[in-house]
């Protein structure tokens, strides 16, 4: 799966959206792509949602963002 698939994955949801533009403003495309790449390199037995579920918990903390900051995006992008 390339990049713009999980993106299109991800993005099936408003949450989904928001936090897709969260990881684009902190760590950029490339970078998005790169860490995605070598995720599905290192864990290639996964099934794509179990692996792109394991893939944004890993990016959530990458960015080093508390889950209460996370949820206070989340819940605004639903007003």
């Amino acid at each position: 799966m390339n990049l713009n698939e999980l993106r299109s994955f991800v993005c099936e949801s408003e949450r989904g959206q928001v936090f897709d533009s969260l990881i684009c403003v902190e760590i950029g495309l490339e970078e998005y792509e790169a860490f995605w790449m070598a995720h599905q390199d290192m864990n290639p037995n996964l099934e794509f949602e179990d692996s792109a579920v394991m893939f944004l918990i890993e990016l959530h903390d990458y960015i080093g963002f508390s889950s209460d900051d996370i949820e206070k995006v989340l819940f605004t992008a639903n007003e």
